[in-house]
Order: structure tokens, then C-alpha cells, then sequence
């Protein structure tokens, strides 16, 4: 499922917008002068799939529509409310509609309340409604503000299952413009994450279980910023330490029990044996295999596949059919990550081509930058945090769209232009085609850039703006 249209009404009290988003490329570019709202678009869409209601009312509009490819339209609806009882604060008076194949399925109206949404930001939305609707019990029916809210638990339970339907087929990932840094967040369940780390953990996570950052690099992390190109780097680390320790598994209880299975297999009257022909073909699949592993960074250098002797009789046959069987359901777990690494390697190394530098997968330093050429000879591994700007936005950027996406991702993409040469913005929507191809992924992208363009004036959405004598 994908991203139809989006259309939002008064916005800012100025701008209404209706999106259309292509429907013969899996990418679109939104171009409009500052102060159009892009962002904000891209943020209020992020809210409202993730079910960030405080973050919605902070945002003046009147209407905001998510019309989707599947059967599925998320309207929202805002009115500023008048002061309640008590003198509480109040704030906009917002509906949340949901409707399958044009009917409404369910609807939600949030109390209008500053205090209801601070609690909720406090301890969560679910805790905020039942907190709400234990008070109103003690209230007589005549007296409650809002005869709709009495059973405010129900339909906040039916929007959230509705809700949750939609997110099972479609995955919106919001890559801001500010990407370089990730705040911290010292305090995370009653004990310190510094605490956490050093009583065993080797990562940092956030609230999310996502890594921030390694025991490495603590020291540069508690009490302020952590560059989030140095989270990312240890993140793909950590998946490919994860994948060889399900790899190591799987060996070891496959070889466990090899000689069992083998004298089963010999002693059987099977046939289902690989013949001499194909015994060779698969074991120089199998090496073919491993060393696109070794390339990829994900296998250790020097180990290699059987090779086959001159003189076969059947049961050598039946040992390598169980060898090779074996061996290429192993590896098979390295499919996923090894498609991805692939294709991160290629685009660092290759097409935005980083300054005389080179990226690699080393066993034990992680990600790694070497320059390809030295004055001195030696080549001295390069820190993340010393690369440009540039660089690290290029890896931000390529990490999101990599390593966080799947076929029901929608990636919104905030000025992909920041720090980049050129000649790197000429080139990033050809790249992102790729990785959309790749992933069958949707991506979005909101640019000031003619360079990001490039050619690709097909993929243009315009927000509402006329243009001049030259066709601009």
C-alpha cells in the first residue's frame, strides 16, 4: 500500500493544498519557495499515521486528508474551541475519521483539553484516555461537557485497531533535514541509560530499542549530542553481528546432527542425489557465494567450499547432495543484510564517490573509511565524525532509505540537497530510483534544488504556484 494523495485545508491559515503523488514512478518531488508548509505536510502526515496527537494540535489547519493506494482515507479535522468549565485551557477540537471504500469505520473526537494532552505526553495516550473517562464517571450525565466522550475508551480502542490494520500494510519514515545530530535521552524508565549500559548492555538503545550508540562511544554521548552518523554505523554493525550469530546457531545444530542424517541419507534408498555435473556446478556456486559474502564484509576471509574429487561413487554423491544442501541453507540467512550491504557499499563507494575515501566492513572496527590514496603510504582508518558534512549527510541518507525500509515503506525525504556537492545532487534521484526498485518502496522528496531535479521534471508537484514567462 502506498500514498495516493494528501490534501490539507488552511494551513498556517493561508495555504490549501491537493497532492497528487505519481502513480508511474514510485517517486515524487514537492517543490515550493520556504514557508509553503513542506515540511509541515511532511510532519503532520508522520503524526497521524504514528498517532502523535499533541504534535497534530500544535499545527493550525482545518482539514487534512491521507488518501491511500489500498482502500483505506485518514481524515482529520480541526476547530478552535471556546474556553471550557473551570477555566482549563483549551485547545483545537479535532475529529479523526477513518474510511473504507468511502464509509466511515470509525471516528474519534480527542477532549479539547491542554491538560489531557500533557498527561498524555507524560504517560501516554492510553493511560491519558482512561484517566479521562474514570473522572467523567463521576460526573452526572447532565452535567458532562460532551455526551459523544462518555464512551471515549471504546472508540479510542476501535481507531487504534483501524489504525494499527493500516500500519501493518504501510511503514511512513520521516527523514528531516536536521539529521546530522540525535538528541539524547539520559533518562529512560526510572534508570539512567549510562547505568544501562554498564551493567551489561554493549549498545545504548532508545525509547524505540533502537541503538544510539556503542559502549565506545559513552563518553561522547551522555549530557549532550551524539552525531547520528556514528548511531547508524553501529546499528549496521549490529545487524550483521546479529545475523552471524543466528548463522553460528543454525551451524552448529545442523552440524550436530550431520553424521545421523548423512548415515540416514546413505543407508536410504533415495535417489534425490546431485550427479557429478552438478555436485561441481553447486560447489562453485556455493564459493561464488561466500566470497560475495567476504566482499559484502559479512564472511571471514579464507574459508573455502569443498571441492570436488576426481572419482565420485553414490555415496559421495549422497555426502556432498547433504553438504551443499546444508551449507546453502546457512547462508541463506545472509541473504537480506548481504542485499542491503551490497547495495550501500556500491552507492558510497561508487556513485557519490567519497573524497578519496573508501568504505569498508571490518570484523571488528565496524564501518570503516580508509583514503584510497596516502602520502605516507599507510592507510589509517578515517573517523566517522571527521568526515564533511556532505559525507555524513550522503550516509544518513542512504542508511534510512537501505536499512529502515521494506515493501511497505514511504520514505518523506526534507531537502535532500543540504552539504551536497552538485555533482552528488545531479545524481540522487537516479540513486533513489534504484533503491525504490530495489525495495519497492515509495519515496517522497520535498527539494529547493534544480539539481536535485535534473531532468526529471515528470516527477514535479508545484504547491500551488504560477509560473513565469519562461515556464519556471
Amino acid at each position: 500500500m502506498k500514498i495516493k494523495r494528501v490534501s490539507v485545508n488552511n494551513l498556517f491559515d493561508a495555504f490549501s493544498y491537493a497532492i497528487d503523488f505519481k502513480e508511474h514512478n514510485p517517486i515524487s518531488i514537492i517543490h515550493a519557495p520556504n514557508g509553503y508548509g513542506k515540511t509541515t505536510v511532511f510532519r503532520i502526515m508522520k503524526a497521524i499515521l504514528d498517532m502523535n496527537f499533541g504534535d497534530i494540535i500544535t499545527v493550525p489547519f482545518s482539514g487534512f486528508l491521507i488518501e491511500f493506494t489500498d482502500e483505506y482515507t485518514i481524515m482529520v479535522e480541526q476547530t478552535i474551541t471556546n474556553a471550557v468549565a473551570m477555566h482549563r485551557l483549551s485547545v483545537n477540537e479535532v475529529t479523526y475519521s477513518i474510511y473504507k471504500k468511502e464509509k466511515c469505520v470509525v471516528e474519534l473526537n480527542l477532549p479539547p483539553l491542554q491538560s489531557f494532552y500533557d498527561y498524555a505526553s507524560e504517560e501516554g495516550i492510553e493511560d491519558a484516555v482512561r484517566r479521562f473517562e474514570m473522572r467523567r464517571r463521576h460526573v452526572p450525565a447532565e452535567e458532562r461537557e460532551r455526551a459523544d466522550q462518555i464512551n471515549l475508551g471504546k472508540m479510542f480502542q476501535k481507531y487504534k485497531e483501524t489504525m494499527e490494520e493500516i500500519r501493518r500494510k504501510i511503514s511512513v519514515q520521516f527523514i528531516d533535514a536536521n539529521r546530522l545530530y540525535a538528541p539524547t535521552n539520559i533518562e529512560n524508565g526510572g534508570m539512567s541509560e549510562k547505568r544501562r549500559l554498564y551493567r551489561g548492555e554493549n549498545y545504548l538503545r532508545d525509547e524505540n530499542g533502537r541503538i544510539v550508540a556503542s559502549r565506545r562511544d559513552m563518553t561522547s554521548f551522555v549530557g549532550g549530542t551524539n552525531e547520528k552518523i556514528v548511531i547508524d554505523a553501529n546499528d549496521i554493525f549490529e545487524q550483521i553481528q546479529r545475523v552471524r550469530q543466528r548463522y553460528s546457531l543454525e551451524s552448529e545444530k545442523q552440524d550436530r546432527d550431520f553424521p545421523d542424517r548423512l548415515v540416514s541419507f546413505v543407508e536410504s534408498s533415495r535417489d534425490d542425489f546431485y550427479s557429478d555435473e552438478e555436485i561441481a556446478e553447486k560447489l562453485k556456486m556455493l564459493e561464488e557465494k561466500r566470497q560475495e559474502l567476504e566482499n559484502a564484509g559479512l564472511a571471514l576471509a579464507g574459508k573455502k567450499s569443498l571441492a570436488p574429487t576426481k572419482d565420485i561413487d553414490e555415496t559421495m554423491r549422497k555426502f556432498y547432495t547433504l553438504y551443499i544442501d546444508d551449507t546453502f541453507k546457512k547462508l541463506s540467512l545472509y541473504d537480506d543484510i548481504k542485499k542491503k550491504l551490497e547495495l550501500f557499499i556500491e552507492i558510497i563507494n561508487k556513485k557519490t564517490a567519497f573524497s578519496n575515501k573508501v568504505m569498508c566492513i571490518d570484523n571488528e572496527r565496524g564501518i570503516v573509511f580508509e583514503p584510497i590514496n596516502s602520502t605516507s603510504g599507510k592507510k589509517r582508518a578515517i573517523p566517522l565524525s571527521k568526515l564533511s558534512s556532505g559525507e555524513k549527510h550522503d550516509f544518513i541518507l542512504f542508511y534510512e532509505l537501505i536499512f529502515k525500509s521494506n515493501s511497505n515503506s514511504v520514505f518523506l525525504i526534507d531537502e535532500p540537497e543540504i552539504s551536497l556537492h552538485v555533482a552528488w545532487q545531479m545524481e540522487f534521484i537516479s540513486v533513489l530510483e534504484k533503491i525504490c526498485e530495489s525495495n519497492n518502496m515509495q519515496a517522497i522528496v520535498a527539494t529547493h534544488s534544480p539539481d536535485i531535479v535534473n531532468g526529471h521534471d515528470d516527477l514535479l508537484i508545484s504547491l500551488d504556484m504560477e509560473e513565469d514567462s519562461d515556464g519556471i
